[in-house]
């Protein structure tokens, strides 16, 4: 039986691309009524059609960095990702490391950089996407919204362009757009279907 903290894999489709979305709540998808229908990656696997198979592996209240309360890659989800012979990673995590007793610039940079180097390694030699997340529109959650726009565009920015991946900025498509969320931080399904329209448009490289 799959919960909200500790939540069973969500593959939606069975073509032979496969799909990895990692993440946090917002890939998995939390407050959502039909999160099987309305996630992002359910409307991105949707979008792609009967060739692909996507597998949200997003998990609530996880960050990046090693040290916070509730680091994604100590999860069995962060596991099954790296072993799940993705031939495409969409890669949406930081938001929670906003937090003021979280952030650490550099932690932040070299366990960021160190992550997209696990996934570009994996043998089934995925494309991985970075995803700049979205804007936050408050402070409930304890998530600072300053840090995501100064730090987060700039860390992920310059990592992608070090590496050589493709980076999805979500944080100038979602500023301002209160009505893409349900509660202060999560995404009403609008906001999900913004956001997989942003992603599936990179993965067919459609100009905007």
């Amino acid at each position: 039986m799959s919960d909200i903290m500790y939540p069973e894999v969500l593959t939606v489709g069975n073509g032979a691309i496969k799909v990895a979305a990692v993440g946090d709540s917002l890939t998995f998808g939390y407050g959502l009524e039909n999160r099987e229908e309305d996630a992002y990656p359910c409307i991105l696997a949707e979008r792609l059609g009967h060739h692909y198979q996507v597998s949200n592996y997003g998990l609530s209240g996880r960050s990046l960095q090693s040290t916070a309360d509730f680091p994604y890659f100590k999860e069995e989800n962060a596991r099954l990702s790296l072993e799940s012979q993705a031939d495409i990673v969409i890669i949406m995590i930081g938001s929670n490391d906003s937090r003021g007793p979280y952030w650490n610039r550099e932690r932040f940079f070299a366990e960021y950089r160190e992550m997209a180097e696990r996934y570009m390694s994996l043998s089934s030699q995925p494309d991985v996407y970075l995803v700049i997340p979205p804007f936050v529109p408050t402070s409930r959650f304890g998530l600072n919204n300053q840090i995501i726009e100064d730090e987060l565009q700039d860390i992920i920015s310059q990592i992608g362009h070090k590496l050589g991946l493709p980076v999805i900025n979500l944080y100038p498509l979602t500023k301002g757009h209160l009505e893409y969320y349900s509660d202060g931080l999560h995404l009403t399904p609008l906001g999900n279907r913004v956001i997989a329209e942003e992603i599936y448009r990179h993965l067919m490289h459609e100009a905007p």
